[in-house]
């Protein structure tokens, strides 16, 4: 995931100008009625970089659909500013025709943007109406809701549990995964006094985004939530309030480690692997890159959820769970009558049953699609988070919901990992959230 500070008037100003930048192409392309010879190439840019669990199942289903059809892919690896990238081409006129990647943040704007365009015909057209699940699409939708443009085809989706290491929580004398923040506060202390770190997050970046809400949230219902994650409102609206002088608790209880406000994504991960903090919150693409570690790590880890306060909006801990992640975005050049059909044919040859639990063996993906794939569910972390249902409750993912505002906020939550009050916290989400 990529994350940059970029005002939500810049980024509406670069769309608005970018749609500028692709309106005489596509005039000249409508002006001219000799048909397109189909094209022996196909452009792909992708967020399953080389090193990533995903990238060789990935290459396998390029390297099939290259032999049976011919046609050449030219792959380039999304970096971590990935959107950035993908538009940069595209006004360069050097557009891609088929974009592997998250829906989130700047991803959510490119189907207004002219960047892409929507697949809900596409869908129907190449038989996958029956075999992506509803609540899959929902999530790629425009507002995230039935009726709304389908921005994209979802393929990667994922749990986001809580990762515990029981042997740490037992050397420190805590004898069961905390289910209440009480319980949370009190193995904090036992694990600080034997020398361990407690909870390990990217208060500086995504993971500590995610923790963040998922806390916010423990005193409201979803509607509630999704509101204030898109309207703002957290001043002003008392369950949420409430969950942020939460978050303030336990953060002054000592419940993250030491300077959590100063560490990212591979911090947490190099920190739980080593053992050197007891848990953290990541999802379930980590699950074989915890074990290509070589650590043991998996082996010592209990999946659950995030312990939840007296009074909660929520009968059992919480974790994440949805389709946000990787997916395929067609562009306007992909959609061009020369070119849909090798998108067509590549697309496709993802969502075959044998590729798609290819990538749950590999990548430990939560399939989209219809079909049991139990049995390539070999990773033992996959496995437990397969009955992860009867041990947490599911939190709204602010993903969808804060959409174009994620950066400044992520901003903002440094300060919450750091010192703010909850009332600065509230009111600087507030503006983030306005632009």
């Amino acid at each position: 995931m990529d994350h940059r500070s970029t005002s939500r008037a810049t980024r509406a100003a670069a769309a608005a100008a970018l749609g500028a930048l692709l309106l005489t192409p596509a005039l000249v392309a409508c002006g001219s009625d000799e048909p397109e010879a189909a094209a022996t190439s196909i452009e792909v840019v992708t967020r399953w970089t080389a090193g990533n669990s995903a990238a060789a199942a990935q290459k396998r289903v390029l390297d099939a659909y290259a032999a049976e059809t011919g046609v050449t892919v030219n792959l380039t690896e999304g970096l971590e500013t990935i959107d950035d990238q993908v538009e940069n081409a595209v006004a360069a006129g050097k557009s891609p025709d088929l974009v592997i990647v998250n829906l989130f943040d700047k991803t959510l704007g490119w189907l207004d943007a002219g960047v892409t365009v929507p697949v809900d015909d596409y869908l129907k057209e190449w038989g996958l109406a029956d075999k992506v699940k509803p609540t899959a699409l929902n999530e790629w939708r425009v507002g995230g809701t039935a009726d709304g443009k389908l921005q994209g085809l979802p393929f990667s989706g994922f749990s986001w549990p809580l990762w515990y290491n029981t042997d740490l929580l037992k050397k420190a004398g805590v004898d069961q995964v905390p289910a209440t923040t009480d319980e949370l506060i009190a193995a904090a202390g036992k694990l600080r006094a034997a020398g361990i770190g407690p909870v390990i997050v990217g208060g500086n970046d995504w993971t500590g985004q995610k923790l963040f809400y998922q806390i916010a949230q423990s005193y409201a219902d979803a509607a509630t939530m999704k509101t204030v994650m898109q309207k703002g409102g957290y001043c002003n609206t008392a369950p949420v309030m409430n969950g942020i002088k939460l978050f303030t608790q336990l953060r002054d209880a000592g419940v993250f480690v030491d300077n959590a406000a100063g560490l990212k994504a591979d911090d947490m991960y190099a920190t739980y692997y080593s053992g050197k903090a007891a848990i953290m919150p990541a999802g379930s693409w980590a699950y074989t890159e915890s074990a290509a570690s070589g650590t043991g790590i998996e082996k010592r880890t209990t999946l659950g959820g995030f312990p939840i306060p007296s009074g909660a909006a929520f009968t059992k801990p919480t974790a994440f769970q949805g389709f946000t992640g990787v997916g395929f975005m067609i562009t306007k050049r992909g959609a061009e009558p020369g070119r849909i059909d090798n998108v067509r044919k590549l697309i496709t040859k993802f969502y075959q049953d044998a590729a798609v639990g290819d990538f749950v063996k590999d990548a430990s993906i939560l399939p989209p699609t219809t079909g049991d794939f139990a049995s390539y569910a070999t990773d033992p972390l996959l496995a437990q988070s397969v009955g992860l249902d009867a041990k947490a409750d599911y939190a709204v993912l602010p993903d969808v919901w804060i959409g174009a505002a994620s950066d400044p906020i992520i901003t903002v939550l440094t300060g919450a990992y750091g010192k703010s009050t909850p009332e600065q916290i509230c009111a600087d989400l507030d503006k983030a959230t306005k632009g």
